[in-house]
């Protein structure tokens, strides 16, 4: 699994995420302090980003045959910084908005032909499902590094600096991925349209009981600014991640996602106590670990729920509710935050019914679909 190729495409996916997660950040800063607009504005013209990965999706299946599946990657990658040169000279709310679906709908492609078509075609099949695995969680690290890096960017950087600071990590991915060898694949004459490689619906049950873990971080992201409560939350999720091998081994589905999600239920109480240095810490830690639990997780029931033929299409409909739980988070912490300042008890309260939706429902559908495979 560990081969050259595998490698380049975890690197260029950890900053691929940072690239995109530091944007976030940056964008609302910039909209607020120099636009004028309310946070509620940023937070919606920034919340866009998730339904609009969506919008090529019905294509992804056809792009990747018709042409060079890292042709596919670079050139959206590409679009995708470009887009970004042009928020300084966006003056109005509408042109960041288009720009906003404009880059979530290129991120979507690209998700699509790294993750869901490069990292199977360069891994031998008995190893595709650990692959995927390990590929999400350096877009994990890459997201948390890269709200980190944009929030405190903001300190030494000017917003136009900050731009091509994303465009920069931008075209590292485009680099790494340039240097894939990829074998050649004969066009099999697809239709235009189709939803291979973008939804998988025997993956969709899961999957959306899974949005609750990014939906918690999507509020957390638009709620707590302190650069010390990331660096908590990325060493929770590193002390889970040195932890993955014997959880995954010896602690059933069930237990392991109750735990994951009772943490980050606590994590979020705290959070509504007191944003204190002690308690942030503690949240952040808290946070970090559930979400590794939790996702561990709804990850092996969404690689494992699909078909052999399917194993691109499911992992793609993860990517897509991930980034959309995390954008509706962001949406939903902003609104709340204006109307009545209680996102945490109200983020606390999605979590249990997220907790219980499992444990009655979701838990038992999966084991039932495994069994009749």
């Amino acid at each position: 699994m560990w081969n050259k190729n595998f490698n380049l495409l975890l690197i260029a996916n950890f900053f691929l995420y940072t690239a995109v997660y530091m944007l976030f950040p940056a964008l609302h800063h910039w909209m607020v302090s120099e636009g004028g607009y309310t946070g509620f504005q940023a937070g919606g013209a920034i919340a866009i980003f998730g339904a609009s990965l969506f919008l090529l999706g019905a294509f992804n299946n056809y792009l990747v045959d018709t042409f060079k599946r890292k042709n596919v990657c670079t050139r959206s990658l590409l679009l995708l910084a470009f887009l970004g040169l042009l928020y300084p000279y966006a003056g109005e709310w509408g042109m960041i908005f288009l720009l906003r679906v404009l880059q979530g709908a290129l991120f979507g492609v690209v998700l699509m032909a790294m993750g869901s078509t490069l990292v199977i075609d360069v891994t031998p099949s008995q190893y595709r499902n650990k692959a995927s695995v390990v590929f999400t969680w350096s877009g994990v690290l890459g997201m948390l590094c890269g709200i980190l890096l944009g929030y405190n960017a903001g300190w030494y950087l000017s917003f136009q600096q900050q731009i091509y600071l994303f465009v920069g990590f931008c075209a590292l991915p485009v680099v790494l991925v340039s240097m894939v060898e990829v074998c050649f694949r004969a066009p099999l004459d697809l239709p235009l349209l189709s939803f291979d490689r973008f939804l998988l619906f025997r993956t969709l049950i899961p999957g959306l009981n899974m949005m609750v873990v990014p939906f918690i971080l999507g509020v957390l992201f638009s709620s707590i600014f302190d650069t010390f409560f990331y660096i908590c939350i990325i060493a929770g999720f590193i002390v889970f991640l040195l932890l993955d091998r014997v959880v995954r081994k010896q602690v059933n589905g069930r237990l392991l996602n109750g735990v994951g999600l009772v943490l980050m239920c606590v994590a979020v109480w705290l959070l509504g106590c007191s944003t204190e240095k002690g308690m942030l810490m503690g949240a952040g830690f808290l946070t970090g670990l559930g979400m590794g639990f939790s996702l561990l997780q709804f990850l092996r029931m969404m690689i494992r729920l699909p078909l052999h033929c399917e194993r691109g299409t499911g992992y793609h409909t993860y990517q897509l509710l991930w980034e959309s739980g995390v954008m509706l988070g962001v949406f939903f912490g902003k609104y709340t935050e204006d109307i009545s300042g209680q996102q945490f008890r109200a983020a606390s309260l999605i979590l249990l019914a997220g907790l219980l939706i499992y444990q009655a429902v979701v838990h038992g559908y999966f084991m039932k679909r495994m069994k009749n495979r």
